[in-house]
This record gives C-alpha cells, structure tokens and sequence, in this order.
C-alpha cells in the first residue's frame, strides 16, 4: 500500500528570495498608488461640503445674500446628491469592470468626475451645481468599485491584506486638502474661496485618468478573459521578480484558473448566482452589514457634518470649526495609516468587533457629558446652562471616535468585502455593496439633519444602541480573512460552519503534493 505525503509550500510567506524594491515591485506599488487615490477623491468629494456649508460667498451664492444656512430640506439634499448618484452609477458600474478590466472602471469613473467638477465650478445655480455634484457621486461609485477591488487582485500575497487596507486611508489624502483648502481660502471674501476647491476635486481624478494607462490590468481579469499566457506573464513580473521557475508562479495561477473555471461552470457571474447558494447568500449578508455598521457608528457626526454641529459642544465661529475639521482629519489619518498597517497582525474580526465596542463607550461618554452641559434638557446650543467643560469633553470623545473609528473601519471598509466575495461575484457584489452604503448614506442625510434639529444632542443616543447591535453580529456571524489567498477563502464560505472554519488556522498559500511510496 502506498504511503501519503504532504508537501507544504511557503512561497507566499517566505520573501527571503525576493527583491522588494525591484523596477517591478516598484512599478507594482504604483499601481496600487494610483488605486490609493481613487479613495483620495471619494474623500475629497465627501469632505467638500461639510466646510463649504458655513462659507460666507457660497451661502450668499447658493442659499441666499445673507443666509445663515440652506434650508433643511435643500441642505439635505445637497449632501445626499453624491450619494444619489452614485446609486444610480450602482446599476451600471460593474460592466467595464467586468467587460473593460478593473482599470476600465477607474477610467470611466475619472472621466464623470471631472465632468461633474467642472459643471459645479462653473456656475452660479444651485440646480446645476446639484446636476454637477450627482455626475461626481455617479462617476465616484466606478472608481469606489473598482479600485479596491485592483488593488487587492494585483497585490502581491505577502501584503494583500495592507495594500487593500492602506487604499481606504486614501480618503483622507483626498479628505484633509478638502478641508485644508476650504479653511485657507475662507478668508478670501469672493467667489473665488468656494470655486477652487470645488474645481481641484477634477486633479486626483486627471491622475488617476492618465495613472490607469500605465499600470498593469489584474491577473485575475485577465484569466477570466482566457488570456493565460497574459495573466502568467504578470505573475512573473511583478509576484516573482521575473523568475519563471518561481514556485508562487505556478501556485497562484492553479488557484486562480481553477477557481474561475469552477465558477464559469456555475455560472457563478450573474446577479441570480449572488443569491443562489448558502455561501452567496453569507456573502450579501456580509455586504449588507458592512455598509450599514460603516456608515451609522457615528462617522459623519465626527466627519462631514461635524462643521456643522460643534456648536452643540459650546463651540462658536466658523473659523475655529473649519480649523477643527483639519485637525481632526490630520489625527485620524495617522490613525488610519497606524490601523492599516496592522491589519494583518491583529485580524479583521478583532478590529470590528472592538472597534464597535469602543465606538459604543465614546458615544455613551459623549452622551452623558452633553447631558451635564445641556442639564438634561434640549434646547438651542447657545441656551446651554451647564459647565463649558462638559460641551468640550463631549467633543474631545468625539475625537477620540474618530480615531477609533479610523483605526478600525478605515482599513477594512474596502478590504474586507472584497475578500469576502468570490472573483465571479466581486465586480457585481461590490456594486450592491456600494448600493447599499449609497442608499444608507442618502438616508442619513436626511435624518441627521432633521433628527439633529429635532431632538438635537439626543438624537447621539441611535448610534450608542446602533454599535451595540453592530458589535453583537460581527461577534456572532463575521469570519476572518486574513491569511489565506482570495481563493483559498471560497473554502471557508463553503463550510458547515463559516465562522468557526475562518478561525482555523489556515497554511498560507500552502502547495499540497499527493505522492504514494511503495
């Protein structure tokens, strides 16, 4: 009888043999530099209005000579019309992903961006600077979509897990000028301090345009097109520094050509395959909770909307506001970039489940000191009673949220649906994912505005119970990711029990040769 042994590979955990800053790893972290900065104009975009809200020349151009604010209903809107947009791009957005390549979305995304910035540049409408900030949330949703998805196909496998996670702290690359450049030109008392920073929005997209055309298309595309010879060709390059012999090369294409042929037999691609199986259906679910718990922790009271609330914690002047929102996001950058960088020792179950733990505990202390300042009552922020120094403490566990929040979600806000969905799914699934967030952000505009004039500082308590409820089904229902190859992770989907197949300690990357010995 013959007798079986297992030959374990570590060609994805031993980098011994490679050169890391090679011309082709070189070239390779700038293609994911050039994903890096699609989430650079999401932040951008998203962080724009927040501080172009309480400026003097674009109150006076689009809500009225004189306005202290937009009215609800029109301030509402304005902040949801990126999110509208990028719903409807929603339905549409996978197809040159699927079609074109993973660049193909970057490109087509680029292109209504900077048509969209150009149109709210150049005009002194609000109907039509609304037309313009929906091409930008149409075109923000091709490159939201396809750009993490890049990065975490043409990733080496020794850094999958950073390069995805780093490409969310883009944000505030695109975030803090954002904010740095609304603050600066304030002071400026012309059109002038509202047209530039809404006309810059157009300069991640230009690089990013020309960046697409010279980088290299995923391996994993190029497979499914039936471009093999293309597909090794990259595996050379770019995992192997061009050694042909090399053991990843042959590893990584078996499993990438065999997990694609395997979903084509199934016909794993169409919408109905989303919703098909057990493990698809896992997998919605999962996209479902990723884009509600990210977006309701309380991010947009410490992000987009903070300029506009600081006067709930005894804070007054649009100066120190705006100033606020660059420091805040200088913090919470660092934050991010500390939390990205750990991603991979510490595992993305830890980080969201803690994550929501901690985001429960700031907004409980948030809550409790806006009690003390406001002596229980509700009434307008600048008819507070109590102590100044309990409206500043709320806003000091504010900070002290976003950082937590920057830590832990940042990284994985892109990272972990992608890992989560199968090649055949992952252009579509991350579509619906980004429908979803849309369609909660939409929603929360609206409610945070009326809510917030409605029940003001009150209204904190949904998102103390909101983490609570996060924090209790990522325990329950959330794998980890870390530490296997993207197909490696069907495995995990596939088993009886998801959660506890995922905290098995997988071999990484592992190469296992069958041979019998007389």
């Amino acid at each position: 009888m013959g007798k079986e042994e297992v030959v374990v590979s570590s060609a994805f955990n031993n980098s011994d043999n490679l050169n890391w800053y090679s011309p082709e790893f070189l070239h390779l972290y700038f293609a994911c530099f050039i994903a890096f900065l699609n989430s650079a104009i999401n932040g951008y975009d998203l962080s724009l209005l927040g501080g172009l809200s309480i400026v003097r020349p674009f109150l006076d151009t689009f809500a009225g000579v004189g306005a202290k604010e937009f009215p609800a209903a029109d301030n509402a809107l304005l902040f949801s019309l990126l999110q509208i947009g990028s719903i409807v791009g929603c339905f549409v957005c996978y197809i040159p992903m699927d079609y074109f390549g993973r660049r193909g979305g970057m490109i087509t995304g680029s292109v209504f961006i900077i048509i969209g910035a150009l149109v709210s540049t150049f005009t002194s409408s609000l109907p039509v600077f609304m037309f313009g900030r929906f091409v930008i949330g149409f075109g923000v949703v091709f490159v939201t979509t396809s750009a993490p998805v890049y990065a975490a196909e043409v990733a080496h496998p020794v850094f999958r897990g950073r390069a995805a996670a780093f490409y969310n702290t883009g944000w505030f690359v695109g975030s803090l000028p954002a904010s740095a450049v609304v603050y600066g030109l304030s002071y400026l008392k012309n059109d002038l301090s509202w047209k530039l920073p809404v006309g810059l929005q157009a300069v991640f997209s230009a690089i990013v345009l020309l960046g697409s055309f010279l980088i290299p298309e995923s391996p994993r595309w190029l497979v499914s097109k039936g471009k093999i010879d293309q597909a090794k060709a990259f595996l050379i390059k770019y995992h192997a520094n061009n050694n042909p012999d090399a053991e990843i090369v042959a590893i990584e294409l078996r499993e990438i050509t065999e997990s694609i042929e395997d979903e084509k037999a199934q016909n794993a691609s169409s919408f109905s395959a989303l919703f098909a199986t057990r493990a698809s259906r896992y997998r919605m679910f999962l996209m479902l909770c990723v884009a509600f718990f990210s977006q309701y922790a309380g991010n947009w009271l410490a992000g987009y909307f903070q300029p506009q609330i600081t006067k709930y914690f005894g804070i007054v002047g649009d100066d120190q506001a705006l100033l606020l929102n660059v420091v805040t996001g200088v913090i919470s950058f660092a934050a991010a970039l500390g939390g990205a960088s750990l991603v991979d020792k510490f595992g993305r179950r830890p980080y969201l489940f803690f994550g929501h733990v901690g985001y429960s505990l700031w907004y409980l202390l948030i809550i409790i000191c806006l009690a003390v300042y406001y002596q229980g009552d509700s009434p307008e922020p600048e008819k507070a009673t109590g102590p100044i120094a309990a409206g500043i403490a709320a806003f000091v566990f504010l900070q002290i949220f976003a950082i937590n929040y920057s830590i832990c979600w940042t990284p994985l806000n892109a990272l972990y649906p992608v890992e989560c969905l199968n090649y055949g799914a992952r252009a579509k699934g991350m579509a619906i994912c980004q429908l979803l967030i849309n369609a909660a952000n939409v929603f929360q505009s609206y409610v945070l505005s009326y809510g917030i004039n409605a029940f003001r500082w009150k209204f904190f308590s949904f998102f103390l119970l909101f983490n609570i409820l996060a924090a209790t089904v990522v325990y329950i229902f959330f794998p980890e990711t870390k530490g296997r190859t993207l197909e490696q992770l069907d495995e995990v989907f596939e088993s009886p029990n998801i959660v506890k197949a995922s905290l098995t300690a997988p071999v990484l990357a592992a190469d296992v040769a069958t041979t019998e010995k007389a």
